[in-house]
């Protein structure tokens, strides 16, 4: 007798996407796992990604479209999640393609694990044009264990959001994305699943390819996401734990505006060190050498620290390959 196959959704928001967006919706179609619906949800792009959507979904009756005016990621991704019909949920970045036997290997862990509500995976880093250029990694979280000692600990969880699935019940009374930490809304979320009681583990497996774009890695945007953004949402988890009330972002603003000069200068000290090592890793990876060298002396000199402990993490990561 054949088993039945635990039906899915897909949940896909797109903005402006037109140049990757073909390839991301036919990794989805060509899934080994056939089981499931595919909601997108143009979110008032200016460009051509709702007419390649609406192209899709004529010649394939899994992709449900649906087309609304801007409201962010966040928005997006909930109203999807609120008509999906399945019992688990897949998501995805628009940008970045599924490799085929995502779906399948993400549904076939839950299988064998029933007690695990979340799960995610490793991704290859692809440039602009599609092309392998490294490994994104997660050495960690492998098990129920692991992610109950990460709660204890107090530990701030990341994994890549591209390859997260969820069971309904774990994505819905989680509460599902919010708008107001975008664009971190991807670590809070992550991090309140756990705080809410459910298990998270990140399979030890390439899933997903994730796209770096030249152009996000010094985009005007990158000191508010990773220094103010990233630090009100670590700010807001730690106070979740401690049992007391979220602060919105102007209220966290206020209070480190009210440090010392010698602490938002090593705060800035960070923020550079960590740009530097970034574009240094994507130098590597596009085999830019000499502007690799350049960066990460700079990275290393300004938190020699941070530099260490990254390698460090690599080379244990390196003994379980």
């Amino acid at each position: 007798m054949k088993m039945i196959k635990p039906f899915l959704s897909v949940i896909l928001p797109v903005y402006n996407q037109e140049r990757f967006l073909v390839e991301t919706i036919e990794s989805v179609l060509c899934q080994t796992y056939d089981n499931f619906e595919f909601l997108i949800l143009d979110d008032g792009s200016t460009d051509n990604s709702a007419k390649i959507i609406q192209s899709f979904s004529i010649k394939d009756p899994r992709i449900k479209a649906y087309y609304e005016k801007n409201s962010g990621k966040c928005n997006s991704t909930n109203k999807l999640v609120e008509k999906a019909k399945g019992n688990w949920f897949a998501f995805l970045d628009a940008d970045d393609p599924m490799l085929p036997k995502r779906l399948e290997k993400q549904m076939d862990f839950h299988k064998k694990n029933p007690l695990v509500n979340a799960s995610s995976c490793h991704c290859f880093y692809i440039n602009d044009n599609g092309k392998n250029i490294g490994h994104q990694r997660y050495p960690f979280l492998k098990s129920i264990e692991d992610c109950d000692k990460m709660l204890k600990d107090n530990k701030i969880i990341l994994c890549a959001f591209t390859g997260l699935l969820t069971s309904k019940e774990c994505y819905l009374n989680t509460g599902g994305l919010k708008q107001k930490y975008w664009p971190c809304e991807d670590v809070e979320f992550i991090n309140r699943i756990i705080e809410k009681g459910f298990k998270l583990v990140i399979i030890q497996d390439t899933l997903m390819k994730y796209r770096v774009h030249s152009s996000s890695i010094t985009n005007s945007n990158l000191r508010h996401s990773y220094v103010d953004m990233n630090g009100f949402v670590h700010y807001c988890i730690k106070l979740r734990r401690k049992g007391k009330e979220e602060i919105t972002f102007n209220e966290f603003m206020n209070i480190r505006n009210k440090d010392s000069s010698w602490v938002k200068f090593n705060r800035s000290r960070a923020f550079y060190a960590k740009m530097f090592h970034r574009e240094a890793g994507f130098s590597f990876y596009t085999k830019n050498y000499p502007i690799f060298f350049l960066k990460i002396i700079a990275a290393s000199f300004l938190d020699p620290n941070y530099v260490l402990a990254t390698l460090k993490n690599r080379l244990k990561f390196s003994k379980f390959l």
